[in-house]
């Protein structure tokens, strides 16, 4: 629920409630969020989102302090805050930034949870900040955020940016406030060339402006990509990593974890990491159908590949993160026509299945909200691959060969692999359809293991 300042005054919260306050507020993850912390640590609590504008602020605190049990604060609250506030804590203080509030006895104590969530990412990634050599792109809020948590586990830290002025003021401040930082700044053309560990905290590549990156290139040298933006979950400068040697990570964990630390703070609340992990993958495929929507315009997802490439086992399991409808094309079709389908090709041939499986894809393209799996054959018709396009996002599961020939050789009711030599067949067929897969699709996954194909799909729309 998201109110307005007047919407605000009038509300009477029913159970403990907490908000987020910002201007403008947009849309925002955070309701949703801390709705699946809620009911995963068993708390009956509402979260609610409030437009707070700049000169409303006093009032809106005033007001949530009466009302609420803690609050979230974002741009550009989150140094405003600080002069209405009894207590702060010392992270907070020093960054001079607070994004937790919690209300206790009448006081209102600040937080920064943003620097424990970025802490947190880099822990889940194995990465040890000491003596490593750290560029860090932006010098904004979440900038100075990285930056303190950097300096402060002893990482030699180079700013750049647009604005060399604000770079140096950061310079000054983690210098103040953290005596012996190592900080540099200079210029992007003249990034050093030994840098290990790149963190972009700045807003380029965000959607929509999705192909702009903050930088052209990465330093050779660089092992782990952090960036603070998680829509697009894969960002152009994550992108300029090489795959085999330069881990990446998105923004959305920092989120995830930020939420769950405040959470902690105002109840006490404790989150288990494999609870956080559910979280996230949830809320991966959340934003996954929030892009399918405002980035495609589709209305569903949809999976093509070989047989036994783990259309129907993914789809299930992509249907439970995103809350859409599950449909697997040729058990659709088995139910319509009362028959399986090496019955149906050995009663009617193939012809008429494919005229069958067409007029069924047909009709279910143009439901709503549904994730489909198509059947190994459905995209040897130009027709069919137009009407799941019309309204869905097509993705190949390019699943390796080694591991098709494994999961076909448990499966007895292939009618197409009905060959004295099955195995031989495969690979004819496999090869000869692999490039009408990718031209067909719009993008290809490849992974030999269910959960990394999962990850993979959802994060490719």
């Amino acid at each position: 629920m998201l109110l307005t300042m007047e919407e605000f005054r009038a509300f009477e919260p029913k159970k403990p409630t907490y908000a987020l306050i910002g201007w403008p507020l947009g849309h925002t993850m955070s309701p949703e969020l801390h709705a699946q912390l809620f009911a995963c640590s068993g708390q009956d609590a509402d979260y609610i989102g409030i437009a707070v504008s700049p000169e409303a602020l006093e009032e809106a605190f005033a007001l949530a302090k009466k009302k609420l049990c803690g609050i979230n604060c974002t741009i550009p609250h989150k140094k405003a805050v600080i002069p209405l506030l009894d207590e702060v804590d010392t992270a907070a203080r020093d960054l001079q930034s607070v994004n937790t509030v919690a209300f206790r006895s009448g006081k209102a104590i600040g937080y920064n949870t943003d620097i424990l969530g970025f802490a947190a990412s880099l822990e889940r990634d194995s990465i040890d900040l000491r003596r490593k050599k750290v560029l860090l792109l932006g010098y904004g809020g979440a900038a100075s955020v990285m930056a303190y948590h950097c300096v402060t586990q002893g990482a030699y830290v180079t700013i750049t940016g647009r604005d060399l002025g604000k770079a140096a003021a950061l310079q000054k401040q983690l210098c103040e406030t953290v005596p012996g930082a190592h900080v540099a700044v200079y210029s992007r053309k003249h990034i050093p060339r030994d840098i290990q560990i790149v963190l972009n905290s700045t807003p380029v590549g965000m959607y929509p402006k999705e192909s702009a990156a903050p930088l052209h290139y990465l330093p050779h040298k660089t092992e782990y990509v952090f960036d603070a933006i998680y829509n697009p979950p894969v960002t152009a400068t994550m992108k300029l990593a090489n795959p085999k040697k330069t881990k990446t990570r998105d923004g959305l964990y920092m989120l995830v974890m930020q939420a769950a630390h405040a959470e902690t703070i105002w109840s006490g609340v404790q989150f288990e990491a494999q609870a956080c992990e559910s979280i996230l993958r949830r809320t991966y495929g959340k934003m996954a159908v929030k892009r399918l929507h405002d980035k495609y315009g589709k209305q569903n997802i949809v999976l093509c590949g070989f047989m036994g490439s783990g259309k129907t086992t993914i789809g299930r399991k992509i249907a439970r993160l995103t809350g859409l409808s599950f449909v697997d094309a040729d058990q659709y079709l088995e139910m319509r026509e009362g028959k399986i389908i090496p019955e149906i090709f050995a009663e009617k041939g193939e012809a008429y299945f494919r005229d069958r499986e067409s007029a069924y894809i047909k009709e279910l393209a143009g439901r709503e909200g549904i994730v489909l799996s198509l059947g190994g054959g459905a995209v040897l018709r130009p027709e069919n691959v137009q009407a799941v396009r019309r309204t869905g996002f097509l993705i190949h599961l390019d699943t390796p060969l080694h591991r098709i020939m494994k999961n076909l050789s448990y499966s007895s009711n292939r009618p197409l692999l009905d060959k004295p030599d099955k195995q031989a067949e495969t690979r004819r067929l496999y090869h000869a359809r692999k490039a009408i897969y990718r031209h067909a699709a719009d993008v290809s996954v490849r992974s030999p293991k269910i959960s990394e194909a999962l990850e993979k799909v959802i994060k490719s729309i």
